[in-house]
């Protein structure tokens, strides 16, 4: 499966977070409290993170946006998209080959 963030939802969280060409951003899963996901009682985390492993990555203007290898599973059955919508940074999982109504993500 996929993960994605979209360059204008990476540019968001880049100002929000006040980051620099070569920060790294952890995607995490974590059980209490975060953004709700498709699992119940996970919750993911985002963080200012130096861990060089990645399961997954994406680049926005120099700043790496991953999931950890341990946290891979996310992306078993579904697609992460990180996205903008309305001028807000949203997480969107679906099931490859389906179209979120919102952002439109979808497998290709």
């Amino acid at each position: 499966m996929e993960f994605k963030v979209s360059e204008e939802a990476g540019r968001k969280l880049i100002e929000e977070m006040r980051l620099e060409k070569g920060d790294r951003i952890k995607i995490f899963t974590k059980i209490y409290g975060g953004i709700p996901t498709v699992f119940p009682s996970y919750y993911l985390g985002i963080m200012l993170d130096n861990d060089e492993t990645a399961g997954v990555e994406e680049v926005i203007d120099g700043v790496s946006f991953y999931l950890m290898p341990t946290d891979m599973w996310l992306i078993d059955d579904y697609d992460l998209h990180v996205v903008l919508v309305n001028g807000e940074v949203e997480y969107k999982f679906t099931k490859p080959g389906e179209v979120d109504a919102v952002s439109g993500a979808s497998k290709k």
